[in-house]
């Protein structure tokens, strides 16, 4: 994954780029010119965030997939006592992959106060960092709710098996008792 600049190499960006644009207009370039650098690079942002937005989709669409895959097979898989995350480590797979989601959404914001920074608007690049948010907010979302159903999972399961060995150890006591 390619990174976004952020914190001091956004400003080291935003200052080359503010450079460069002093240097072409006291080189005597017209102004819509000089800005040409600012125009390109939000171009190439523009082009970052339509990838990363249609990466993240596919990765939402997992998470839509897997959430009620999971709620549906979980009767069957309690009754199995398959699919139990005792370490928690699925959990905390989607938990690292939210915190990433995160902080693509950071980074996102932050390309957009550069270019606030540059004096430079552009539509286009708060459409898709608009889209981009929206993909990552409704991931997060479907990853929340599909943690949520792996934890009630792991409890039902846990309750079966704790209710199994108490009847058990009772069974074994009466047995004791008994004989």
């Amino acid at each position: 994954m390619s990174h976004f600049p952020t914190g001091a190499s956004a400003r080291r960006l935003v200052a080359s780029v503010q450079k460069l644009e002093r240097t072409l207009t006291t080189a005597g370039l017209p102004r819509f010119m000089a800005r040409l650098p600012v125009c390109w690079l939000c171009w190439h942002y523009c082009r970052m965030l339509d990838q990363k937005t249609a990466s993240m989709k596919r990765i939402a669409v997992k998470f839509d997939r897997w959430g009620p895959s999971i709620r549906e097979i979980s009767p069957v898989a309690q009754e199995k006592q398959e699919m139990l995350d005792l370490d928690h480590s699925m959990r905390t797979d989607i938990e690292f992959t939210k915190n990433t989601m995160m902080e693509l959404r950071d980074y996102c914001t932050d390309i957009g106060r550069m270019f606030e920074q540059l004096g430079y608007e552009s539509a286009g690049l708060k459409r898709r960092q608009a889209a981009l948010v929206q993909v990552l907010e409704a991931s997060c979302a479907s990853a929340s709710r599909m943690q949520e159903a792996l934890t009630r999972h792991d409890e039902a399961v846990l309750a079966r098996l704790r209710a199994e060995a108490d009847s058990a150890a009772a069974a074994a006591a009466r047995a004791l008792v008994s004989g």
